[in-house]
């Protein structure tokens, strides 16, 4: 960690060291913020001689292919659809994953649709994988998962749920051709099937199940073509998920906590003995798993405010600590490498350098910027960042990251106004990385802190544990003694404290407006939950009552006691009489994971508390704020309605 600089707080300085905090700086118009960014995802070929990458330009999204051997650059539009990722399967042909909101006749709501597109870089011809495939079932969402090569040049694998509208689907595995996308039935699926393993020439390794009403889940191997069953187990929710394949072919690999609560990596072979750890243990999380095309494993990331990692090839090793080596202010993400391991993308947060993708080529040592995400916004606008930690009521530590404006000086420059910045989840956590709402508000002169409150991911089985049914309780508690540690310590007035959150943030948002009424001056809630009962209604709805799902949310928020009463007891709108603050609510009409009309519930017990509260209505826009349009609304909304309520005065 970073030198100490408070004895009440526990500080570490990151991305630059405070002593640079400037007298003045540039301001950036907000729209160089609210925009996506200009590089939102990229991707190495595997002969390393193009960059592809999802661009964010003025003309809209585009998939973008830079050669990287001179050639002219090639650009693709995106047509009614939201990029979320691309994959290479050779030098000549791309592989864009997209999704779109949509509802399908006879079935009841939205769902995220999501499909798979293969580009031809040499024709430029763009085709959708699957399109066309008989009997395939009409309303799906996770659709276009490839999980491997067949056993045919040019051949794909990817699963999909297959039957008539009114069948009870069996989840099969397709082969696809590139040049011609209709899926045919590879290998036949159980309803109940999750997943499909498969190892070199598309051979059938192995499946994952989990059957809700007799909760019980269970992993098979195919030997001699039958199906064995390796490993089952009786659990409400799943109790473990399986994450790839060893690269010998001789089990499966997933993720198992150690006696103290952490994650290792273990091996489940298809003999059905559990064997490991593949890693040695490292005493934190798992946040991702590096895989080939196959799913065979090559290394993982471990979770944390900065990333770390471990490889089974030196190369990648290797790679890691060079570019750490010359940037070690740096948070880097591992992203893709060419076949032989030589070039390796990333992308990187350092406020030297800003929020970019570069090229590492390992032998040589050298890196180079492939790209830029946020062009418009100078190295100097880049607010710092810190990690503190402080002591909650009951003596658990919570770990936070502070975002402050580039002039800010500890010691000298607080007490200053501050947002209160909530991650969703509530598994998730904040880290040293590019946050574009904290960077803008912090370059407008706030101090935002994002805290990593018990429940959160990242810290272990017994800090996420902790959160468990602790909505509106001790995660609420975690807020209030942030504050409070900051304000004993200088750095907040606390007068004004805005307390803003997304998703699970907006729930805990607005229960800090009805629930701590006198410690916020004012409340921004994107997308929350404002009600439990209705929205485990809707969950109820969407997946069927005995579904895991439905058992994982009555465990998260009130560790199993999910009676009305209880939830009433947590639920912000059933107090909107407390609110004292002006409350700002905003949330897309596409939202298929916390319905609208979770916000039109609150502002309408708002209204008849007669409290001050406005809602913002993201036409087309889903959970994630997907569409340049709406995020850019968003951020005004919040931008004016700070101004309004919470200026920021010098």
């Amino acid at each position: 960690m970073r030198p100490t600089l408070l004895a009440a707080i526990s500080f570490f300085a990151a991305s630059f060291s405070l002593a640079t905090a400037q007298s003045d700086y540039p301001r950036p118009p907000i729209e160089a913020y609210g925009a996506l960014p200009q590089i939102s995802s990229a991707e190495l070929s595997p002969d390393g001689s193009k960059l592809a990458t999802i661009a964010n330009l003025e003309a809209g999204t585009r998939v973008a292919i830079i050669s990287l051997e001179g050639d002219p650059p090639v650009q693709l539009g995106i047509e009614n659809s939201k990029a979320r990722g691309l994959e290479f399967y050779d030098r000549n042909h791309l592989i864009l994953h997209a999704a779109k909101t949509t509802s399908t006749y006879g079935f009841r709501g939205e769902y995220e649709y999501s499909g798979a597109f293969v580009m031809n870089l040499e024709t430029q011809k763009v085709r959708q994988l699957l399109k066309g495939t008989k009997d395939m079932f009409p309303a799906q969402s996770g659709l276009g998962g490839i999980i491997g090569h067949g056993s045919a040049p040019e051949q794909i694998l990817m699963p999909a749920y297959m039957g008539p509208k009114c069948s009870s689907p069996t989840y099969d595995l397709l082969k696809v051709d590139i040049k011609n996308p209709r899926g045919l039935r590879y290998q036949k699926g159980t309803n109940d099937t999750r997943d499909w393993f498969v190892g070199e020439q598309g051979r059938v390794l192995a499946r994952e199940r989990y059957n809700n009403k007799k909760n019980l889940y269970s992993v098979q191997a195919y030997v001699d073509k039958k199906w064995k069953t390796i490993f089952e187990v009786e659990d409400e929710i799943l109790p473990v998920s399986i994450l790839g394949v060893m690269p010998d072919e001789s089990g499966l690999v997933f993720i198992k906590d150690d006696k103290d609560g952490f994650d290792t990596l273990m091996k489940l072979g298809l003999d059905d003995e559990v064997s490991g750890p593949v890693f040695p243990p490292n005493k934190t999380e798992i946040e991702r798993i590096y895989s080939d095309a196959n799913r065979k494993i090559l290394g993982l990331r471990y979770a944390g405010v900065e990333p770390s990692y471990a490889f089974l090839y030196p190369a990648l090793e290797k790679s890691v600590s060079g570019v750490l080596a010359q940037l070690p202010e740096a948070t880097i993400y591992l992203d893709s490498w060419t076949d032989d391991r030589n070039t390796v993308l990333y992308r990187a947060f350092d406020a030297n350098i800003g929020d970019v993708w570069l090229l590492h080529e390992v032998e040589t040592d050298t890196l180079q910027i492939a790209g830029r995400a946020r062009p418009a916004i100078p190295n100097e606008a880049i607010g710092p960042l810190l990690s503190i930690e402080y002591k909650a009521q009951d003596g658990l530590t919570i770990q936070a990251i502070l975002t402050v404006p580039p002039n800010f000086v500890p010691g000298q420059s607080g007490p200053i106004p501050a947002i209160m910045l909530l991650h969703g989840g509530p598994g998730s956590y904040d880290g040293f990385d590019f946050d574009w709402v904290a960077q803008f508000f912090a370059n407008r002169g706030y101090l935002v802190i994002q805290p990593n409150f018990r429940g959160s991911a990242g810290f272990g089985e017994k800090f996420e544990d902790a959160g468990r049914g602790e909505w509106g309780g001790k995660m609420q508690s975690d807020l209030t003694d942030g504050v409070n540690a900051l304000v004993k310590a200088g750095y907040v007035d606390p007068e004004n404290v805005c307390i803003v959150g997304a998703s699970y943030g907006g729930y805990a948002a607005l229960a800090g407006a009805v629930f701590t009424p006198d410690l916020y001056k004012c409340v921004i809630a994107v997308a929350p939950v404002s009600d439990l009962n209705r929205m485990l209604q809707s969950e109820k709805r969407d997946h069927g009552r005995d579904h895991w799902v439905i058992s994982y949310w009555e465990d998260v928020m009130a560790e199993g006691d999910a009676r009305r009463k209880k939830l009433q007891s947590i639920s912000p709108a059933n107090f909107a009489e407390n609110a004292k603050a002006p409350i700002l609510l905003i949330h897309g009409d596409d939202d298929t994971v916390v319905p609208f009309t979770q916000s039109t519930r609150m502002r309408s017990a708002l209204k008849r508390a007669d409290k001050q509260v406005e809602l913002v209505k993201l036409k087309g826009e889903d959970h994630w704020l997907s569409v340049a349009d709406t995020r850019m609304q968003t951020l005004r909304a919040m931008d004016a309605f700070l101004a309004e309520h919470m200026p920021v005065t010098n």
